[in-house]
């Protein structure tokens, strides 16, 4: 393997990999092992035909192909240790050129990282409070949920629930045929669109309704805006919801541990402290993390951030598809193209990336260290977790391997440096912070600027 490097410059290095002929003939010679005992070729015992048969029935430059899917990530990982190359991504390769194989790589470097000042970080904490309109909230929601729903004959109001056959017509198609559908009425709905349940509120069981209703300028599916739908609505049955009396005895049938009403009401004071509380810790985190950030000075390479970009638009396809939605359909609904998207996904991957690089960087400037014990503490966690039993299934033999203890040792590592920037930031009781807030803002509106300003240069040197 011969390597020459091309450029180095915006964190980014180009080699290129001469594939030495010994090289390539191991490889190919791999490739004919596997290849012939998958064909049939005429005259010839499967698995026994000789190389020379097999080139000329498939073509060498077939099996050039075949070797080029393992041989190009062996190269272009070998190249990247003899050149000591600290990078952060999967390299953007190229073969180009085949007789000799020559590669051409480009690594995202590791940026270099200068932290701020974030040692004199100060901000103010939210105080938590827990108001009785919350209580009183959080006691109706349960009350609601136990309720019960009973046929009724009278006209429906809103918060009934009815029964109903539905046909939608736009532009003359059938847009929406459904039969037995329970359909709450909730004032303001826009579901299915806004005004439906306005025009069921005051029907009666029985009755048949018919009505139009429009389009509006913000619905999901752009091709829909300035159209109206024809609804025909049979209403079959109606019922109301009926709520048990705030007393002791309702109390004990929520199964809680509490007896009486008045004990129910400590309880979901509690659970909502609780609850508000680690919200606005998450809140105070998610702050500070930002704020170190801002006051870093970094420059990203663009393969990392096309990487990551990549990434987060995959788990966006993942999660439509165990919706049973296709890209493709999702982008037609909202009227957007994948350039669109990608443009979206750019400025949370760049944000993505930064948090990693600073908290990787703090982490080796302050030393943080996470021992054994506390890998293993955290399988076994993640394990209960799971429901998984070790080597008894993938997750459980990937979080035991080397591959999957190192990710524990970056979570914990990344969970021990916010800790340690949580307990810098966070003012004393009784202390004034409101001159380091200030400050902190002013910091970050600056560091703003010159994030824009350098965001502006990336994109305008991009090829």
């Amino acid at each position: 393997m011969k390597i020459s490097q091309v450029d180095e410059s915006q964190n980014q290095a180009v080699l290129n990999i001469e594939v030495e002929p010994e090289e390539l003939e191991e490889e190919l010679q791999r490739v004919y092992r596997r290849v012939v005992t998958r064909i049939n070729i005429p005259g010839f015992r499967k698995g026994k035909a000789s190389r020379d048969v097999v080139e000329r029935f498939v073509g060498r430059d077939a099996l050039i192909e075949d070797a080029l899917e393992n041989l190009v990530p062996n190269m272009t990982s070998k190249a990247m240790q003899e050149k000591e190359l600290d990078v952060v991504a999967t390299p953007r390769v190229q073969v180009t050129q085949r007789d000799p194989v020559v590669i051409e790589a480009t690594y995202a470097l590791r940026p270099t990282v200068k932290l701020g000042d974030y040692k004199s970080l100060k901000l103010e904490q939210e105080q938590i409070e827990v108001t009785d309109e919350q209580v009183d909230d959080l006691v109706e929601t349960v009350r609601q949920q136990m309720g019960t729903w009973e046929p009724i004959e009278r006209a429906v109001s809103f918060n009934d629930m009815v029964t109903i056959d539905v046909q939608g017509i736009v532009d003359g198609e059938v847009n929406v045929d459904e039969t037995g559908i329970d359909y709450v009425l909730v004032a303001e709905s826009i579901s299915p669109l806004p005004g439906f349940s306005e025009e069921i509120a005051g029907c009666n069981p029985g009755q048949d309704k018919k009505f139009t209703l429009p389009f509006p300028d913000d619905y999901p599916d752009t091709n829909m805006v300035g159209k109206e739908c024809e609804f025909t609505v049979l209403i079959q049955e109606a019922k109301e919801r009926k709520v048990p009396a705030l007393d002791d005895d309702f109390v004990k049938t929520i199964n809680m541990g509490v007896e009486t009403y008045d004990e129910l009401r400590t309880q979901f004071r509690e659970d909502l402290l609780l609850q508000n509380q680690n919200a606005a810790d998450q809140r105070f985190e998610d702050l500070v993390i930002k704020a170190v950030i801002e006051e870093a000075d970094l420059e990203l390479p663009e393969i990392l951030i096309d990487e990551e970009i990549h990434h987060i638009l995959g788990e966006q396809e993942e999660a439509l598809r165990r919706q049973q939605l296709s890209m493709d359909s999702y982008l037609s609904t909202i009227g957007k193209t994948p350039e669109d998207l990608h443009e979206e996904a750019r400025l949370p991957a760049i944000e993505k990336i930064k948090r990693t690089l600073v908290l990787r960087q703090m982490a080796e400037d302050e030393s943080i260290e996470v021992t054994n014990e506390e890998i293993e503490t955290e399988i076994d966690t993640v394990m209960q977790f799971q429901g998984a039993i070790a080597g008894d299934n993938s997750f459980g033999q990937y979080i035991n391997s080397e591959e999957g203890r190192r990710s524990v040792q970056n979570v914990l590592k990344n969970r021990k440096t916010i800790q340690m920037l949580v307990d810098i930031a966070k003012v004393s009781s009784g202390s004034s912070a409101s001159k380091p807030a200030k400050k902190a803002t002013a910091k970050k509106a600056t560091a703003k600027k010159t994030t824009a300003k350098k965001t502006t240069a990336k994109k305008t040197t991009k090829k």
